[in-house]
C-alpha cells in the first residue's frame, strides 16, 4: 500500500470569492499544504519544495463545505517526488492535483532524496 494521508478543511467565510464559492488560491494552498504533510510524514526535515502542479477544479465548494482531501505519494525519483491529492464533499469529487516536489540541497542545488526516513 502506498503511503497516504486524509485531512479536513472547513470552508470559511475567509475562503470564499466573490460569487460565494471557495476562492481557487486557498484550494491551491490547501491542496499544496496536505502534499506537503505526506512529504513530512514520508522524508522527515529534508527541504522539499513545490516544483510543479497541475490543479483541476471539477465542482464549487461553499461556506460551511468539509473538504476531505486524500493525498498518496507517487512515483520517487532521484532528486523529485510526485503526489497526487483529491478534494471531495459529501463524496463528491471537486477536485484533483498532480504536484511535484524536489529535494534542495544546502546550496538550493537539487540534491539526492533518498529513502523515507525512519519514525
Amino acid at each position: 500500500m502506498k503511503p497516504s494521508l486524509r485531512s479536513v478543511f472547513l470552508v470559511r467565510s475567509e475562503h470564499l470569492n466573490h460569487q460565494g464559492h471557495l476562492f481557487g488560491g486557498a484550494l491551491m494552498a490547501e491542496i499544496d499544504t496536505v502534499a506537503f504533510c505526506l512529504l513530512r510524514q514520508e522524508f522527515g526535515t529534508r527541504t522539499i519544495v513545490t516544483r510543479a502542479a497541475e490543479i483541476n477544479f471539477e465542482k464549487p465548494a461553499s461556506l460551511g463545505d468539509a473538504i476531505t482531501f486524500e493525498a498518496e505519494l507517487g512515483p520517487v525519483g532521484t532528486t523529485s517526488v510526485r503526489v497526487f491529492v483529491r478534494g471531495f464533499v459529501q463524496g463528491r469529487q471537486i477536485c484533483s492535483a498532480t504536484l511535484v516536489y524536489v529535494n534542495l540541497g544546502p546550496h538550493g542545488e537539487k540534491a539526492p532524496l533518498g529513502g523515507p526516513e525512519a519514525p
